[in-house]
């Protein structure tokens, strides 16, 4: 069964299990969750957009192509403004390396899953931050196929 949230949840084992954040988080800062924003390295996984596209000549049978896009926003808080730089674009490309080309869930096509894009925040001392777009694509096969289970 095809459902994003399962790769959102993928992605979030994935980058825990690196070992280099202090919090990776579905939504918002560890200060949205009552915490403490004392956490130095963080990713808040959140859901951006899809598409879907039929590929195949036929009208309503056959699989669907899944597009979707997660905004991966990365932080690194230090007083030091060179030290946070450096360590947001290490989470940048231990993210990177964690995630691209997987098969995330079991569902996303390797191929087609990993960073596309992503942009220095200006720094908001005692913090910096990069938001990643990190895209994937899955089939959905039937177009009454997706999952509807709690």
């Amino acid at each position: 069964m095809s459902r994003d949230r399962d790769v959102r949840d993928a992605i979030q084992t994935a980058l825990v299990a690196t070992n280099a954040f202090d919090g990776v988080f579905l939504w918002g800062k560890p200060e949205d969750y009552g915490s403490g924003a004392s956490l130095a390295l963080i990713a808040v996984v959140e859901p951006e957009s899809s598409t879907q596209d039929d590929r195949w000549d036929t009208q309503t049978t056959g699989g669907l192509l899944v597009t979707s896009r997660v905004t991966i926003t990365l932080y690194a808080r230090a007083e030091d403004p060179q030290i946070r730089d450096e360590a947001v674009e290490l989470l940048l490309d231990i993210t990177a390396n964690a995630l691209n080309g997987q098969s995330l869930a079991e569902l996303t096509l390797p191929g087609s899953t990993r960073v596309v894009s992503w942009r220095w925040a200006p720094p908001a001392p005692p913090e910096r931050m990069i938001p990643v777009i990190f895209s994937y694509q899955y089939i959905v096969e039937g177009w009454e196929a997706y999952d509807t289970t709690p």
